[in-house]
């Protein structure tokens, strides 16, 4: 908080303790419903956004500990996200499509549910809804991003006009696809300049369990320009630029898409399912690394006449659902998905925005070390004290 008063002067920071000023307190506790202490409220000509304690720290239970440690430090996201919040007016809304098998926010199963992704982005000071399609007319209006998170089930045509119609209007879309499953997008993503391949992409270099691939290699992109952990990607597939002629229609009416990161060299896209075992077989359609699990689409970002912006329309399209799951927030997942879900939104200013860790200094000593120190701090130092003096003493009486 020192840090933030230091760089903005229009922040100033009040520190109440409840013990001391209790009067102050219950005006606080009236003027913003707060129910707990401990808490850090930013108040913006009268909008107020309340963080608490939980919302600050990392905590796990460590092996060999009793007592829970704090392992990373949320503050500059949590603090930085309410003060976005509050300068943006309305809150965006984030809405995850439902209705063809697709991951859901309020699932908390370990492998398929999107429940702390959810959390994640309800404290970055947005709305998150759940859309039926089949049963609007179109997307909402109020929707700030639309995310669509591994469907299971190919959409209808009536759906997927809806989609393209939402993203023609300067729409925001995010699109997460599994490998072998159909979804009714494919035509969609082809006319957005996105290549896609019925393969699982196999990264033997970048792997634990053989069906996950670790990605080390990030592109030059606004989303994963300042990645640093390692992402975690399970049974992936290629998402690509389409080859096509980028000289037919006009500059914004061409979608620029851009690889967000690659696998290593060694990699490969593996296209016979048959197989038990995964190699590389040339001839075959298989495809040598290093591949691309995932695009940055941006189409429409020009300036018109009379000095008026036109907002362009964004896409992310990642291979892999699963890596935003209960079960695989390790590394760099959920950053990654909140990095691009920022870009979408034009929140540049959160992206990237880590946890920092904590380094926690102890020391080892035995038991025997312990009594030598309490001896040398106890007595040692002391004694060597009074020896100091008494020779001053017997000097000076010289």
């Amino acid at each position: 908080l020192e840090e933030y008063q230091y760089h903005n002067r229009s922040i100033r920071v009040d520190w109440v303790d409840p013990a001391r000023d209790p009067a102050r307190m219950e005006k606080l506790v009236n003027q913003y419903g707060l129910t707990e202490a401990q808490v850090v409220v930013f108040d913006i000509g009268g909008k107020s956004k309340i963080v608490r304690l939980a919302d600050l720290a990392e905590v796990q239970v460590l092996e060999g500990r009793q007592e829970p440690v704090m392992t990373g430090f949320k503050g500059e996201q949590a603090f930085s996200s309410a003060i976005q919040g509050l300068l943006q007016g309305d809150t965006p809304v984030v809405y995850f499509l439902v209705g063809h098998g697709e991951n859901r926010i309020t699932d908390f199963d370990p492998l398929s549910g999107l429940s702390g992704i959810r959390d994640s982005i309800l404290r970055d000071n947005l709305d998150v809804e759940e859309l039926v399609l089949s049963g609007e007319s179109k997307v909402p209006e109020d929707a700030a991003v639309l995310v669509v998170a591994g469907p299971a089930s190919k959409m209808s045509m009536v759906e997927v006009e809806m989609i393209e119609e939402y993203l023609n209007h300067s729409g925001r879309v995010m699109i997460m696809l599994d490998a072998l499953k159909e979804t009714g997008l494919e035509d969609l993503l082809r006319r957005w300049g996105v290549a896609l391949s019925e393969d699982i992409v196999v990264d033997p270099e970048n792997t634990l369990k053989g069906s996950d691939v670790h990605i080390r290699r990030y592109n030059v992109h606004p989303i994963s320009i300042r990645m640093q952990s390692i992402t975690q990607f399970i049974l992936p597939r290629s998402i690509e630029p389409l080859v096509t002629d980028q000289e037919s229609g006009t500059a914004e009416d061409r979608p620029i898409v851009v690889p967000l990161f690659y696998t290593s060299e060694k990699s490969w896209s593996e296209t016979q399912f048959e197989s038990t075992t995964a190699r590389f077989d040339e001839g075959t359609g298989d495809r040598q690394g290093p591949i691309s699990l995932a695009v940055a689409i941006e189409r429409g970002a020009t300036q018109k006449m009379l000095d008026v912006q036109i907002e362009p329309s964004k896409m992310v399209v990642f291979g892999d659902s699963d890596f935003v799951s209960n079960g695989s927030m390790v590394g760099g997942n959920a950053d990654l998905f909140m990095n691009a879900l920022n870009w979408l939104l034009d929140r540049e200013e959160l992206m990237a925005i880590a946890p920092k860790p904590i380094e926690e200094v102890r020391l080892s000593i035995s038991a025997k070390q312990l009594r030598r120190l309490f001896w040398i701090n106890v007595a040692g130092v002391p004694l060597i004290a009074v020896v100091i003096g008494l020779v001053v003493w017997s000097r000076r009486r010289k």
